[in-house]
């Protein structure tokens, strides 16, 4: 009887492997978008300052507002990712929920190479502007697969909060640069940084 009742605890600790998310996945998940929505975030709202002439517009100023956030996230993702090698994904949930956001971000940095040469291309500004919006829509369908997986109800929220910015970015293009910015800016805080956060705190604590 005694060991019928230690296999069964043994089977539902295994399930539970399978199912459940590993907390190093997701402090790893959570350590990168805190801080990508943070600098990123920051930048486009420096950047909307700009369009109301109360930061550098050009120089030096200008060129820190441009490359630093890209340049401090490279290297804080590359600690993040040092840090972090020896902790693999533990069950089909963690490996997946994973596998969805490398997914997403990978995506990300092909789709930049292909706004970015279609505008330079066609010498139009405004085609690279359409790369933030689909960005959007990206990580709108990385979060909601987040919600399927792991059933959490604020996951979908902030899955439909990227919906939602895609269609607010979509619109305020054809507002002002300004409006536009200002909203990507919100957006990445909202739905990058502050849920990044949120996962990061969780799964230190579940650690």
């Amino acid at each position: 009887m005694a060991t019928d009742l230690q296999g069964a605890r043994d089977d539902l600790a295994y399930m539970r492997t399978l199912v459940s998310g590993s907390a190093p996945m997701q402090a790893t998940i959570g350590e990168a978008f805190t801080w990508a929505g943070a600098l990123y975030g920051g930048q486009c709202f420096l950047h909307w300052l700009q369009t109301k002439h109360l930061m550098p517009e050009e120089g030096w100023g200008a060129l820190a507002i441009a490359f630093a956030p890209t340049l401090i996230f490279c290297v804080i993702l590359g600690i993040i990712s040092w840090k972090d090698r020896k902790q693999p994904a533990v069950g089909v949930a963690a490996r997946a929920l994973g596998a969805v956001f490398q997914g997403a971000g990978i995506a990300n940095l092909v789709l930049a190479f292909v706004f970015a040469y279609g505008a330079s291309k066609a010498e139009s500004f405004g085609l690279w502007l359409y790369h933030p919006i689909v960005v959007c829509m990206v990580q709108g369908v990385a979060w909601y697969v987040a919600w399927a997986i792991l059933r959490r109800w604020w996951l979908l929220l902030v899955a439909l909060g990227w919906f939602v910015a895609t269609i607010a970015l979509g619109v305020a293009l054809y507002v002002d640069i300004g409006t536009f910015l200002l909203t990507l800016s919100l957006t990445l805080f909202v739905c990058m940084a502050i849920p990044g956060a949120v996962i990061w705190r969780g799964a230190r604590k579940a650690a």
